[in-house]
């Protein structure tokens, strides 16, 4: 037995491993029936007994494997008994016919025998863990259970707290699909798709924490390293716990790892609008915002908005099929158009109209009310960028996975881990965007901790579309203000906008209303 002390940011974690008490084999049997034992089995009353180091488990009455053999698939169920480590299991359907055998426990884990399915959300029960996977090959009726995953023990005190889900990350599967092989009589799971690094536990009712505080127990296959526990709360609110990257907390067959969350890390907070992006950015001496997740878009067969998946997203050169019936989607609009997405002029002279923001819209994922966002003015922009405290160093030009644009950093910011950020522009070279580089990883940790992105997507006139040589990547973003234009003899036609290129970002006016170009949109932080 060994014990490992970790931290995670401010938590205790102790690894432990499982009493691993070899079980001795009953030598009967027949055709439609099968003896079975269990690794780290006890003799203890109970389905499944955890006390401070170990986990021993015991079968009961009515629990159910899956046996496949010559003929095919059989269920079988224990017999009535007292809890023990030795079971026999009776035919309930199907045959099974001759070995060897390959039998699951839960009959529910296989539907084919060959690969098992570890379940995205798992079942909360008291000091237990639900159905704990188990798989055994034999030659005879003697099966032999052998456990497929390992523990994860997350004890909780907190007072005054109700939640209704915890959830697990990990740096790889922790769900999905596995084949499963034997190598020296010991059970392995490989991934082979339909998962995820994220498994949940979640409560149909809230479930009271309190000062004395509870166990939660995850069956979870053996990875390399936890990276993060989000507990949300009945009212709304979330806790995340990352793990620092110096610290290695892992899950090993058959091992149980505990961690403990005492009161004062967890720091629970408000949860974020739908569609809003974590950081905090000032626009003026008194108010700050949110921005949307990314660019906005339009499908006008649906008549339907939506914010983009990711903030390095845009549409590009199929901006140009923009019309009234068009099923596909444009994110480049003409300045002020919320309520004409699809207008496309190509007379600089001919509209006059007046501004009404998009953010009126009712936008399909970003929280479906009317007026929930908005578009920054001019000056806001102009505050946000050169007026807000250590502005300069808080916006700067790079690339989001092989994608260019302007990264703004939130007023509260703290780098993570694994990143770096080179503020402002780089001082020569010819088209050059290498100043910030970031991969999908690295990026998904900057914008974690507040970071925006708004990629150089380009402009339309009409219907034709302005984007760079290097297709698909752009070397200019222009992004709409509220603002109308009015200093130039065209004011009455103009309008002001953000303009992004490898080297500089200003804010520009010209008699471009007509122009299609980015919208990103915001909400106010009240």
């Amino acid at each position: 037995m060994k014990r490992t002390l970790v931290s995670l940011l401010s938590l205790l974690a102790l690894t432990s491993l499982f009493t691993i008490t070899s079980c001795q084999k009953d030598a009967t049997g027949d055709g439609t029936q099968f003896r079975a034992t269990m690794e780290g089995c006890a003799a203890r009353d109970g389905k499944t007994i955890l006390d401070e180091t170990f986990l021993h488990l015991n079968w009961v009455e009515g629990d159910q494997v899956a046996i496949y053999g010559t003929a095919g698939r059989g269920l079988y169920s224990a017999t009535p008994q007292t809890p023990a480590t030795t079971a026999v299991f009776d035919n309930v359907s199907g045959t099974t016919g001759d070995g060897p055998f390959r039998a699951f426990y839960p009959a529910s884990l296989t539907s084919d025998g060959a690969t098992v399915t570890l379940p995205a959300t798992q079942t909360y029960e008291v000091n237990s863990i639900h159905e704990f996977p188990m798989y055994a090959e034999s030659a005879t009726n003697q099966l032999a259970f052998k456990n497929l995953c390992g523990a994860l023990r997350l004890i909780l005190v907190e007072a005054n707290t109700n939640i209704t889900s915890i959830s697990i990350t990990a740096n790889t599967a922790i769900c999905g699909d596995y084949a499963v092989s034997y190598v020296n009589d010991v059970p392995y799971l490989s991934y082979t798709g339909n998962g995820s690094n994220t498994v949940t536990m979640n409560f149909s009712t809230p479930l009271s924490i309190g000062d004395t505080g509870r166990y939660f127990y995850f069956a979870l296959p053996a990875f390399d390293s936890l990276k993060s526990i989000t507990i949300t709360t009945d009212d709304g609110r979330y806790c995340t716990k990352t793990v620092k990257s110096n610290v290695c907390i892992n899950v090993q067959r058959s091992e149980m790892t505990t961690i403990v969350f005492l009161d004062n890390d967890m720091d629970f907070v408000e949860p974020l609008p739908e569609g809003a992006l974590p950081g905090l950015f000032s626009v003026s001496l008194t108010q700050q915002v949110r921005f949307s997740k990314g660019n906005l878009q339009y499908q006008a067969s649906t008549d339907t908005w939506r914010f983009a998946e990711n903030q390095y997203d845009y549409v590009g050169y199929t901006n140009s099929n923009i019309s009234a019936s068009y099923s596909g989607w444009i994110d480049l609009f003409g300045w002020g158009t919320g309520n004409n997405p699809t207008l496309a002029s190509t007379n600089y002279f001919d509209d006059y109209r007046t501004f009404v923001d998009w953010g009126e819209n009712t936008i399909s994922n970003g929280g479906s009310e009317t007026s929930a966002w908005r578009t920054l003015s001019k000056d806001e922009w102009a505050y946000l960028l050169w007026a807000r405290n250590n502005a300069s160093g808080k916006y700067a030009v790079g690339n989001v996975n092989d994608v260019h644009g302007m990264i703004l950093l939130p007023d509260s910011w703290v780098l993570p881990e694994g990143c770096t950020f080179n503020a402002g522009c780089p001082s020569g070279g010819a088209q050059d965007w290498s100043h910030n580089t970031y991969t999908l990883a690295q990026w998904a940790a900057m914008e974690a901790a507040g970071a925006i992105f708004l990629p150089t997507a380009g402009d339309r006139v009409g219907t034709n579309t302005s984007m760079s040589v290097r297709y698909p990547l752009s070397n200019n973003g222009y992004y709409w203000t509220s603002t109308p234009g009015d200093d130039s003899d065209d004011s009455d036609i103009g309008a002001y906008y953000l303009f992004i290129d490898y080297y500089e970002c200003l804010i520009d006016n010209d008699y471009s209303r007509v122009s299609g170009r980015s919208v990103r949109l915001v909400q106010d932080n009240n």
